[in-house]
């Protein structure tokens, strides 16, 4: 089945989207909308996961990876370690604040990138694994709500914020009565489609510095609307705890590969 045709009957399965119907006032405003996702998906702890992704591209071939993720958002940092394929294994990732490196160990090279490129040459980018903040980079407006499957979903068209590095300038989600977000298109300032993605689950962690329980993706499907490429992203293993911080160094990720 090739991309497009999967993405459909995905659609069809989970979010098969109905006419628009009236239903009650939001509670929220848009903006406080975002806050709430926000908050659900945001902790106090150090973060530490494993993240597994296929890849099909239109013409058939596939491509299987596999990358460690720490993150301490206390501090804006994080660190991608590739593990699969053998290939691309010790490089990865390292964002310090604002600054975000890319680390090839095959020849043993940092170069500096941007928050808009995308991870490992797929069509992933640094924000699918980084904490929510939606509310930062975005203003949002109502678009009314649809009904899938028999439960209301409110939809919601996002703008950038004019000072904000982001990988999709307008954004547009369908959120579920529990403040999940179930699907999100990404669009070109033109308005052309440029990825979909449907959140086929999430999974619900422990904070250990808040006592709070907070939601992390477990599973997100990614269609690139020009090429027809999917990627499914699996996030498992995941661990809220301290991590030692010389894991968020360049010298860190350069002994992986010693």
């Amino acid at each position: 089945m090739n991309p497009r045709a999967l993405l459909s009957s995905c659609v069809l399965a989970l979010c098969v989207v109905l006419p628009a119907v009236a239903g009650a006032a939001p509670k929220e405003s848009a903006d406080e909308l975002l806050r709430i996702i926000d908050k659900k998906m945001s902790f106090a702890s150090d973060y530490k996961g494993v993240v597994r992704m296929r890849e099909s591209r239109k013409d058939g071939t596939e491509k299987a990876m596999e990358m460690h993720v720490y993150r301490r958002d206390s501090a804006q940092s994080f660190i991608f370690l590739m593990t699969q394929p053998s290939n691309m294994a010790g490089g990865g990732y390292l964002r310090i604040g604002k600054n975000l490196w890319e680390y090839n160990a095959s020849v043993g090279q940092w170069e500096r990138t941007t928050r808009r490129a995308n991870i490992i040459n797929t069509i992933a980018c640094e924000s699918d694994f980084d904490r929510s903040r939606l509310s930062e980079d975005y203003t949002a407006k109502d678009e009314g709500s649809e009904t899938i499957n028999g439960t209301v979903y409110r939809k919601v068209f996002l703008t950038a914020r004019p000072d904000k590095e982001v990988n999709f300038q307008l954004l547009r989600l369908w959120v579920d009565p529990d403040y999940n977000v179930v699907k999100r298109i990404g669009y070109a300032p033109s308005g052309k489609t440029l990825r979909t993605d449907l959140i086929r689950g999430y999974q619900r962690i422990k904070d250990p510095i808040s006592g709070q329980s907070v939601l992390h993706y477990k599973e997100v499907l990614e269609v690139e609307e020009e090429e027809g490429t999917q990627l499914v992203v699996r996030y498992e293993d995941v661990q809220l705890a301290p991590l030692d911080p010389n894991i968020f160094t360049k010298s860190w990720l350069e002994g992986r590969s010693r």
